[in-house]
């Protein structure tokens, strides 16, 4: 399939990619799934709902609407639309011959193409009479951080808000910008430059994490309530945004705890093969009191070091008992790029 993979240049001839920032288009570019169908295999169903958007790269498909029916071939201007443009599949398709196709997934394509529009816009803003590559290097840090698992479900309404409240701060090699044990007051994004986190002794065993531009620290003290479990050492001159602790809890903490209802739960474990499993991030001894049915007993001060043994293509679903530690719990997995929710506390209760 190596012969038939796009490079992002080619990607942009693609309707929508063509809108999206090169940083972006990037991105979307390393997230592509290539796909081939012999001769005469149904390639979509109408009616049915796809979790990606298909475009036909070569061969002839048969596409059909029920009230109209058309033959793409790849290569053509048709092609360079998608074979499912809307949900659910508004048109049945059918390999005429051998085809090759690649998939994009929606939500992310729908999220690239939102932060593109309020990116541009605003990174434009950030410096006034900026040199072009200063522009370049915003949105290197930008397109970073919004390409994370933690952004990844930040609404592109909140991208214009987020950044302008950013406060920006230069700082220098060998500074402290958090220390282990102090109460965390704002989250960070670098902007500029390179940090080493220190852990405390007890965890030096632990290999030492460097942050580059686009990284970003401080949110687990300000989800938590506790004080920070580790310190931040700057390696580099650079600069660095910060967010306040009210503005955090307000833009960014209600998408790093997405929730879903014992219903919504249902719905999902019906609709498809997906794999959902609950997950108990309590103590043992609190567990055996009392648990929900067919949860998972993983402590969430083990989800760090256990994280190996599960499963990414499951979506865990964290029982609400925990408290906090459950919210906690949801942001990790997120942030270790599973897919992870919350489960609301008044759906538990019904269950």
């Amino acid at each position: 399939m190596s012969s038939t993979a796009l490079t992002p240049e080619q990607l942009s001839s693609f309707s929508p990619m063509d809108f999206l920032t090169p940083a972006y288009r990037e991105q979307l570019h390393a997230s592509l799934k290539y796909l081939s169908h012999p001769a005469g295999t149904q390639v979509l169903l109408k009616g049915e709902r796809s979790l990606a958007q298909y475009y036909l790269l070569s061969g002839k498909v048969a596409v059909d609407a029920g009230h109209a029916r058309q033959t793409f071939e790849g290569g053509s201007g048709q092609a360079h639309m998608p074979l499912n443009g809307s949900q659910p599949n508004p048109a049945t398709v059918k390999a005429l011959t051998d085809v090759q196709l690649f998939a994009v997934e929606h939500q992310l394509l729908e999220r690239l193409l939102g932060w593109s529009q309020d990116a541009a816009y605003q990174v434009n803003s950030l410096g006034g009479g900026m040199l072009e590559e200063q522009h370049d290097n915003d949105e290197d840090w930008l397109a970073r951080l919004l390409g994370s698992p933690l952004f990844g479900r930040l609404a592109p309404s909140h991208l214009h808000a987020l950044l302008a409240r950013f406060e920006y701060l230069p700082v220098e090699a060998g500074q402290a910008v958090v220390q282990y044990g102090e109460p965390g007051e704002h989250f960070y994004v670098i902007k500029r430059g390179r940090a080493r986190i220190s852990l405390p002794q007890a965890y030096r065993e632990q290999p030492t994490q460097i942050l580059e531009s686009g990284d970003f620290f401080g949110e687990e003290a300000l989800v938590s309530g506790a004080v920070r479990s580790a310190s931040v050492i700057m390696l580099e001159d650079g600069e660095l945004a910060r967010l306040q602790r009210e503005l955090f809890v307000e833009l960014v903490r209600p998408t790093l705890i997405p929730r879903m209802s014992q219903q919504e739960l249902e719905q999902r474990m019906q609709a498809g093969p997906h794999k959902h499993l609950l997950l108990d991030v309590r103590l043992a001894l609190e567990y055996r009191v009392a648990h929900l049915p067919e949860s998972l007993n993983l402590p969430v001060a083990n989800l760090r070091t256990h994280a190996d043994s599960l499963d990414r293509a499951t979506c865990y679903v964290v029982t609400p008992e925990g408290g906090i530690r459950s919210e906690l719990a949801v942001h990790l997995l997120n942030q270790l790029g599973f897919d992870a929710y919350l489960l609301d506390e008044g759906s538990a209760e019904a269950a």
